[in-house]
């Protein structure tokens, strides 16, 4: 909305200052808006990643428990699975079948992530399979805390949502129910002071 006011406020001087001025300012407002739609896309493809990632969390941590190795876990859940850290999962693997480690490719995909939930469980695996560390313990306390984080975040969706809820409450229909209770009242006291 700002950027509107603005634009519509500098639009005169522009158009007075001529033409190259104008042309310079044009390629400006479409930068700033080329960067503005790349972030909220980023935002909201991080979003839908965040969604999704508890189910890949517990899917990992049940082929982990049938035996099979991290690697192959990933490849497995990158296959059966549509979204877009199924996606970024397909790319890791590929990324560990062309020659890198298994902790190569996590930190590559939680840096081209840039979620702190993925960026946690990366880490944890890092160091589990860096320490030797029983895997499977480790992915299993990584998926408390997912489903920790999941339900914190769905708390405090609701915390909003009841908040929003509670304007309408407030500002109509607590207003019209006063004003019901207290008319009958009003009316009774204006017959009987004669008005």
């Amino acid at each position: 909305m700002r950027f509107l006011l603005a634009l519509i406020a500098l639009f005169p001087v522009l158009f007075l200052a001529g033409h190259t001025l104008w042309l310079e300012f044009r390629q400006e407002i479409l930068t700033g808006y080329t960067a503005m739609n790349v972030k909220s896309e980023s935002k909201k493809s991080r979003r839908e990643i965040e969604l999704e990632f508890p189910l890949i969390v517990e899917l990992f941590a049940i082929l982990l428990a049938g035996n099979q190795s991290p690697a192959t876990a990933l490849d497995h859940i990158g296959r059966r699975t549509d979204g877009e850290f199924s996606k970024l999962l397909r790319e890791a693997v590929a990324q560990i079948q062309h020659g890198a480690n298994f902790s190569q490719a996590l930190d590559l995909l939680s840096a081209r992530i840039q979620s702190p939930l993925v960026r946690r469980f990366c880490d944890s695996l890092m160091i589990a399979v860096e320490r030797g560390s029983p895997l499977i313990d480790v992915v299993n306390r990584q998926v408390e805390e997912v489903r920790n984080e999941e339900r914190s975040r769905l708390l405090a969706a609701a915390g909003k949502a009841e908040i929003a809820l509670m304007i309408p409450v407030v500002f109509l229909i607590l207003p019209i129910s006063v004003l019901f209770a207290l008319w009958p009242s009003y009316f009774a006291l204006g017959r009987g002071v004669g008005f």
